[in-house]
Formats: structure tokens, sequence, C-alpha cells
């Protein structure tokens, strides 16, 4: 009889919202999107911008309301969602930041290996506390090696996108 080996459970796990937060964010996101344009802000949506910005190769129109982030001094965004890959070599987009409309180069950064560094920065600088802004969850009792991290960000698709005003 052959034992059933159990799986190891990865290192470091990037948290996704649960489907009953991504109903809500839908139903919601048209109030949080004027809210945002006009500045009215409460202390639960202090981190949120508003992305706006046309499809490369469809010309959609996205208003996508995130949370950013200050990434070793950088702002930008964690997303694996599918809008991200409009910004591989960057695109100039408007950004609405507390009322505040202002235009941005958005570049995306998913290599695995480049967000490794980053997290790995965030957490010499931030403590372990820090992967938290990152969505990351440790399952270990230590610090994550950087082929985990490195693991970790291929497995979820997770992807940066930066944000630098446009001169």
């Amino acid at each position: 009889m052959k034992s059933m080996g159990r799986r190891r459970k990865p290192a470091v796990i990037i948290t996704s919202t649960p489907w009953f937060m991504r109903m809500w964010m839908r139903l919601f996101n048209p109030m949080v999107r004027n809210e945002i344009r006009k500045g009215a802000y409460t202390k639960s949506m202090e981190n949120l911008i508003l992305l706006h910005f046309h499809g490369r190769k469809s010309g959609k129109l996205y208003e996508i309301p995130v949370m950013k982030q200050d990434i070793n001094g950088r702002l930008g965004v964690f997303t694996d969602a599918g809008w991200r890959a409009n910004f591989r070599g960057g695109m100039e987009i408007e950004v609405f930041d507390r009322g505040v409309r202002s235009t941005m180069t958005a570049r995306l950064e998913n290599d695995p290996e480049a967000l490794a560094d980053i997290a790995q920065k965030m957490i010499r600088e931030n403590g372990l506390e820090s992967m938290g802004q990152l969505g990351m969850v440790l399952t270990v009792p230590r610090e994550p090696t950087r082929e985990e991290l490195v693991e970790a960000a291929a497995r979820h698709n997770l992807g940066i996108v930066f944000l630098t005003r446009a001169d």
C-alpha cells in the first residue's frame, strides 16, 4: 500500500480577493470612482487612486480604483489583473489622487526575479510586516528565501505597476 504523501504548502502565498469582496467592489466601484475624482475621502479611502486609461490594443476606456503603495520609495500598485498588460513598456495615463488629476507614466514590472528583489528590500528595511503590503502571507516561521519569493511571484502571476510623474 502506497503512503499518501502530503503536499508541502508553499512558504509564501499571495492572497486573493474573496468572491464576495469582488462582487462588493463591482457594485460600489461607480460610487468610489466618483468620490476619488471629487477628492471626498474617508479614512478607509485615503490610499485609493483612480487609474484612467485606454487599452493599448482595444482602445477600451478603463477607470480602475486601486490601492496605491509606497514601494521602496516609489509609487506603485500590486496586481494580478489582466488590465496591467497595457503598461508593458510604459504608457501615459491620468491618475486621480484625492481629487487631483495628474498625467503619469505607468510601467509594468512583472519579472518574478525583480519582484523578489523588491520584496526582499522591503523586508530588510521594514520587517516581515511589509509582506502584507505586497499581499503576501508567510506559512513558515522565518524570513522567506529569494527563491521562495521568486516562486510565489511566478505562481501567482504578480506584477507591480509603477507610476511616475510625466514630464
